[in-house]
């Protein structure tokens, strides 16, 4: 019998929910899928406080490790298939999928294995998969594959959906905003990809099911969205050093730059945010041979 083994962090449930409608085709053919929940020593609370939701800044964007709870599944099972189910935190993946990235044992799951990587997003998720590519090919796993499910509102729309799903735990519909998070058609509709896992399952080959994913609708990146996914990236790289600036020999700024950048975060979204999002529009425009041809570089996995 195939087996698979499913590893993810899902705070909310929503990414929980994604992956189980894309393996739901794999157990309907007959094979075992085993899941490995991740879970910090000091959960991760929900809804977040706007500073402990921000203070997870730094460690996200540095990719610094938190400890996790021991592991529940033996790393040596016969595994034909290991699925890596990430969220992102502030354009990086979770603080635990980077954990398990750098735990001791990470390579005994990973290691001369195939393994396809999972994203339920927002919208910007192109570096933080660019990060877990390099990731997974250091842990020796053999990258086969990548499926990106997002939230198909609007950038701004989706901020202020996901802002009361995140601090006051409230999803559905309100006033003039749909639903926050992925839509219930888009979370059921993933099952194509299953499909497309269960036919390369059945002959244990790998070659073209990126390609075969793709052709689904698997990886959509749209170059606007990447332009302004970079130079965010950069921006927040600069952040994080302000807020470790003098932590050495004051740990109380820490929390006051914390603060600081909330704020500025927040005006940047709100106020700079529609400017940055017209003006990548037209670099896109200018550069569009460019970022097609980066475009699909980036879509091999």
């Amino acid at each position: 019998m195939k087996r698979v083994l499913v590893i993810h962090y899902s705070q909310t449930g929503q990414l929980s929910a994604l992956l189980d409608r894309i393996v739901a085709p794999l157990q309907d053919a007959g094979f075992a899928v085993d899941h490995l929940p991740l879970r910090p020593a000091t959960p991760y609370p929900f809804p977040w406080t706007r500073l402990t939701f921000f203070n997870c800044f730094p460690e996200a964007v540095g990719h610094d490790p938190v400890p996790l709870e021991p592991l529940s599944m033996p790393p040596d099972g016969p595994y034909d298939l290991v699925i890596l189910g990430y969220t992102i935190w502030f354009l990086n993946p979770s603080i635990p999928m980077t954990s398990f990235l750098k735990h001791p044992d990470a390579a005994r799951y990973l290691a001369d294995r195939p393994v396809l990587t999972v994203v339920g997003a927002r919208n910007m998720w192109v570096l933080a998969q660019e990060h877990m590519r390099s990731a997974v090919a250091a842990l020796r796993g053999r990258l086969v594959g990548h499926i990106t499910v997002v939230d198909r509102s609007p950038n701004l729309v989706s901020v202020i959906t996901i802002i009361r799903w995140m601090f006051w735990g409230r999803r559905d519909p309100f006033l003039v905003f749909p639903a926050a998070g992925i839509r219930a058609e888009d979370m059921d509709a993933s099952a194509r990809f299953g499909r497309v896992l269960v036919q390369h399952l059945h002959r244990g080959e790998w070659t073209g099911l990126n390609i075969a994913l793709r052709a689904e609708g698997s990886i959509r990146i749209v170059p606007s969205l990447l332009m302004l996914e970079k130079r965010a990236t950069f921006l927040f790289g600069k952040y994080r050093r302000y807020i470790l600036a003098k932590v050495d020999r004051d740990p109380s700024s820490r929390l006051r730059r914390v603060k600081v950048f909330s704020t500025v975060l927040t005006i940047g979204v709100f106020i700079l945010g529609p400017l940055t999002t017209l003006t990548t529009g037209v670099l896109s425009l200018v550069k569009r041979r460019q970022l097609r041809e980066e475009v699909e570089r980036l879509s091999t996995y």
